[in-house]
């Protein structure tokens, strides 16, 4: 009765075992870069990318699932045609591009992608760029391995195809391997956590080229061509080029006159430390409910430091808001070049940039960093250290993402301490994301779903604080910078303003500070975080394109957002949200003009155009 799902997993382990076997091709082939790697890196990019192979395989053995279902029926399902002709289409495709991929790394550093399609339709070209290579014996080498691999597989057929033959008690078969099949989605899936299998997941150190290694050629190529929509152009062309180029440059023109917020201590270079506040809105600041304060220590701390009022944060997702603060690159209309990895790979950041600097870094979070695929993104900007849910006790996994904060604070606070100085630290906080459970009894009685988030936002504030008032008791307090940022805003609590979503907190504080008690009331940017620092750390230059520096006096005041394919457009007495399907303004507040939407439309438009170049 189980004979056909023995057949199915038999054909799935050769497909992992070949997988491994091209990994290995792979090494060998881009052997100017896996010989400068640590041999035991080289070992586990093998280990970690089975994962990505087996739910490769699983893709691939899907099919192989409805043959042998119909074979439950129709004797012709139950031959080795079927099944040769299948997997000898299947073996072909996949040969060619493991081939194109080890060549491709060869040339370009990166794993292949939907990326050669584009060339296709100029052949001159592309056979000019081979051309060099020796291709018609590469072809003939290709072609006695596919021979091969393919007379392998029809031997091992032969043997296994008994266990297709028997149709006894074919319903409780067709059940069973219905069943199986619906198993598959999990190894497809990477797993049963939260997010799906993603470049991510196998992604296992700071070694760019392991962490490429571990990537499954053909995964990669398939989850690149499902997304190539959003690569081919710019959907967001509304001027010429030289008139968006003209305006985006406008907008950032200032005089240089910046105000020194930090303590000049000589050769002594500050600690930094980046609180990424989950979900933070600047809206909670104001709510009670019960007459009890929702935040009930944030503008405690507001009164130490250097508070913005009036800033808006990238996006409406944590990978689009972390990569805002880090690298400030603006979220996208319809993603964030998080999800990307050869493209994030690409992108300056305050991680590496501090950590060439001489700074020890490393970036802590409660949850699984394949989430939305951060962990390539914090791979990408060479954090020394990443501390994830993997790090934590299994008694500590007090929530359905992992860790609560509660519980990586007592970790901060332990670790922190122990690292040389001076050091950039970013944490990421988890508790206030949706299901918005808490470790402890809520303080706030309803049940509903906005009660439940404010209510973990009280729970994230007293976590935030405990953080702080720890950091204050540590001899290195008076040298150190903690800048606090929500990653995104949120929808609740509702106020009808769709603006009003995107709006967020964001506190300059610790000893390394001149001033405290400062509110700044300014428009101003989650973008604007990493290049404002830079510029406060002595850096000569600002390399984020997209950062003002806003303890400049002479910098333009605004903000901009991108929703899903839309723009939102803020300044200090106006605000609009333009959307892109319609091609039209649909909320506007305050003295709106045409300049302004064009400031929009130019931002946007570059924004796009530089990411399709990346």
């Amino acid at each position: 009765m189980l004979k056909r799902i023995l057949f199915i997993l038999a054909y799935i382990f050769a497909w992992v075992v070949f997988f491994e076997i091209a990994r290995v091709f792979f090494l060998f082939s881009t052997w100017q870069y896996a010989s400068r790697v640590p041999a035991y890196l080289v070992f586990q990019s093998l280990w970690y990318g089975l994962k990505m192979d087996l739910s490769m395989a699983c893709y691939i053995a899907i099919s192989v699932c409805l043959f042998a279902i119909a074979g439950l029926f129709l004797p012709f399902f139950r031959t080795r045609k079927i099944y040769l002709f299948y997997t000898g289409i299947i073996l072909f495709i996949i040969l060619l591009l493991i081939v194109t991929d080890a060549e491709i790394y060869k040339a370009w550093g990166t794993r292949i992608d939907f990326t050669p399609l584009k060339y296709l339709f100029y052949p001159k070209e592309v056979w000019a760029s081979i051309s060099h290579l020796p291709v018609f014996f590469i072809l003939f080498i290709l072609l006695i391995v596919y021979i091969f691999l393919l007379l392998i597989f029809r031997n091992i057929f032969i043997k296994t195809q008994p266990l297709l033959n028997s149709i006894r008690f074919r319903w409780i078969q067709l059940i069973v391997t219905l069943l199986f099949m619906c198993v598959l989605i999990v190894p497809i899936r990477g797993g049963f956590q939260l997010s799906p299998l993603n470049q991510s997941s196998v992604y296992f150190c700071n070694n760019q080229f392991a962490n490429n290694a571990a990537l499954n050629a053909c995964w990669n190529f398939m989850y690149s061509v499902i997304r190539m929509n959003q690569l081919n152009n710019n959907p967001y062309v509304y001027l010429t080029e030289q008139q968006a180029t003209e305006i985006t440059n406008s907008l950032f023109i200032s005089e240089g006159k910046t105000e020194q917020v930090v303590k000049d201590s000589g050769s002594v270079k500050p600690n930094i430390i980046i609180i990424t506040w989950e979900s933070f809105t600047e809206k909670s600041l104001a709510v009670k409910v019960d007459g009890k304060s929702v935040i009930k220590y944030f503008p405690e701390l507001k009164k130490e430091g250097i508070y913005f009022s009036n800033c808006y944060s990238s996006g409406d997702r944590t990978d689009k808001g972390i990569s805002a603060i880090l690298s400030s690159y603006p979220a996208l209309p319809k993603g964030s070049i998080v999800n990307y990895p050869d493209k994030n790979a690409r992108l300056q950041g305050v991680g590496n940039l501090l950590e060439k600097s001489g700074y020890s870094t490393g970036f802590y979070y409660g949850g699984e960093a394949e989430f939305a695929n951060i962990k390539s993104y914090i791979s990408a900007q060479k954090f020394q250290t990443l501390t994830t849910k993997e790090n934590f006790n299994k008694s500590d996994m007090n929530s359905k993402w992992g860790a609560h904060d509660g519980v990586v604070v007592k970790r901060l606070l332990s670790d922190i301490p122990t690292i040389q100085q001076p050091f950039f630290i970013t944490w990421l906080t988890i508790s206030s994301h949706e299901p918005y459970e808490t470790p402890i009894p809520s303080v706030f009685k309803e049940n509903d779903k906005q009660t439940k988030f404010l209510n973990s936002l009280h729970y994230a504030d007293s976590c935030v604080n405990e953080f702080i008032q720890g950091l204050k008791k540590m001899p290195f307090w008076g040298n150190t910078i903690v800048i606090i940022s929500a990653d995104h805003g949120h929808y609740m609590p509702i106020t009808g303003k769709r603006a009003d979503d995107y709006r967020i907190p964001v506190l300059w504080l610790g000893g390394a500070l001149k001033k405290t008690n400062i509110v700044v009331d300014k428009t101003v940017s989650q973008l604007d975080i990493a290049g404002s620092l830079l510029t406060q750390l002595h850096f000569k230059e600002n390399p984020f394109r997209f950062s003002k520096n806003v303890f400049d006096s002479s910098s333009k005041h605004w903000a901009f957002f991108t929703f899903n394919d839309g723009i939102g457009y803020i300044t200090d007495s106006s605000r609009l949200l333009f959307d892109n399907v319609g091609k039209r303004v649909v909320f506007e507040e305050g003295k709106v003009n045409k300049e302004q939407i064009n400031n929009a439309k130019a931002l946007v438009q570059i924004l796009y155009s530089d990411f399709l170049k990346k």
